[in-house]
């Protein structure tokens, strides 16, 4: 890679952001990380009256408030080694506020603002796969959507026990569907209007999506 960047991948539950930010971490290499998904998971396995309030709104669908995502992710770039690597954040930012925070971090940090990538599927694509999703109790990895019709019973990454995720119901969907429709394509659009915004159709094949996704990213970078 010519240059040092930072990225964030958004787009709706089921989009695909994961699958795709591990083809791009073998692209980029060395690359940060920094998946909100995660942080939130450890954060609210603590025995504490937060985490405990936290694990319930998410459950139903809600998300986590936009000060305790922006706490996790700043403390891993507090962290960071000298030698910093490329950088892709994952779930956040999901709202104007966020993007506007993250930007001003990245900035003093780097002297480089994000670049966001948006993974763009239907309400419709959306529902139907995170209803048949799948993903592994022990290292919280998607089971490979080709794998699902096999019905298996174990993780192909570390062997773990397969489980439904709580927030893939009809009801938690739809609330989510609702959130990225009212905060998260306006985050989008002020990304595009800062002529910052990568579009990809995350509808198509893995391979697919990922070929649109790294053609376009080789001209920026």
């Amino acid at each position: 890679m010519a240059k040092f960047r930072i990225f964030c991948v958004i787009g709706k539950s089921g989009s695909g952001k994961g699958t795709q930010i591990e083809l791009l971490k073998n692209k980029l290499k060395p690359v940060k990380h920094i998946y909100s998904g995660d942080m939130l998971r450890a954060f609210i396995k603590q025995d504490s009256a937060l985490a405990k309030k936290v694990s319930a709104k998410i459950n139903k669908g809600y998300l986590a408030p936009d000060w305790l995502t922006d706490y996790l992710w700043q403390t891993e770039l507090l962290n960071l080694p000298a030698s910093t690597p490329n950088i892709i954040f994952e779930g956040t930012p999901r709202t104007i506020a966020q993007a506007l925070v993250m930007d001003e971090v990245c900035q003093w940090m780097f002297g480089i603002k994000p670049i966001a990538i948006h993974l763009d599927i239907s309400d419709q694509e959306a529902k139907k796969r995170l209803l048949k999703r799948l993903v592994c109790k022990k290292c919280g990895q998607p089971v490979p959507y080709k794998l699902l019709d096999q019905n298996p019973k174990i993780c192909p990454v570390c062997g773990g026990p397969i489980i439904k995720r709580k927030d893939d119901n009809n009801k938690a969907i739809l609330n989510r569907l609702k959130f990225f429709k009212k905060e998260v394509l306006p985050t989008i659009d002020y990304y595009k209007t800062k002529k910052r915004l990568i579009y990809v159709n995350g509808k198509q094949d893995v391979p697919e999506v990922f070929k649109e996704l790294w053609s376009k990213l080789k001209k920026i970078i």
